[in-house]
C-alpha cells in the first residue's frame, strides 16, 4: 500500500457515516413534523366538533339565533376565518368559531390549534348532513 493510502481511506469511510447520519437525522426530523402536523390537524378538527356541538345547543335553545348576517358566497374559506363576526370559544391551547347567518340552513364551526385550521359545515333541516371543506 502506498504511503497516505489508508489516511484516504479513513476520510472516505468517516465522510461516508457523516452523509448517512446527516441523511437519518433529515429522516427523522420529517416523520417528527409530520406527526406533529397531523396531531394540530387531528385536534383542529375535534375543535371544530366542539364547535358543531355548541351550534346546536344555541339552535335548540333558540332556533332563530345566528351570528351574521347573509353572505352571498357559500363556503368560502376567507370570508369564514377573516370577516366573519362568528362567535368565538377558547378552549386549551386552541379555539373555535361558529358562524350561523341568518335565514340560511347552514352552521360551520372552525377550529383553530396553532397553525391548524379545520372547518365543519352541517346542513340544518330534516336530514342532518355534514362536510368537511
Amino acid at each position: 500500500m502506498k504511503k497516505g493510502a489508508a489516511l484516504i481511506l479513513v476520510i472516505l469511510i468517516f465522510a461516508s457515516f457523516l452523509i448517512l447520519g446527516a441523511l437519518f437525522s433529515k429522516i427523522v426530523y420529517n416523520l417528527r413534523s409530520s406527526a406533529h402536523a397531523a396531531l394540530v390537524r387531528e385536534q383542529a378538527f375535534y375543535l371544530a366538533e366542539a364547535g358543531i356541538e355548541k351550534g346546536k345547543v344555541e339552535l335548540a335553545h333558540n332556533p332563530n339565533w345566528y351570528t351574521d348576517p347573509p353572505y352571498y358566497l357559500e363556503d368560502n374559506l376567507s370570508w369564514l376565518l377573516n370577516q366573519a363576526v362568528g362567535q368565538e370559544v377558547a378552549l386549551g391551547e386552541g379555539k373555535f368559531k361558529i358562524v350561523k347567518e341568518s335565514g340560511k340552513d347552514r352552521l360551520y364551526s372552525i377550529g383553530q390549534k396553532g397553525r391548524g385550521i379545520m372547518v365543519i359545515k352541517i346542513k340544518l333541516g330534516g336530514g342532518s348532513t355534514w362536510e368537511i371543506i
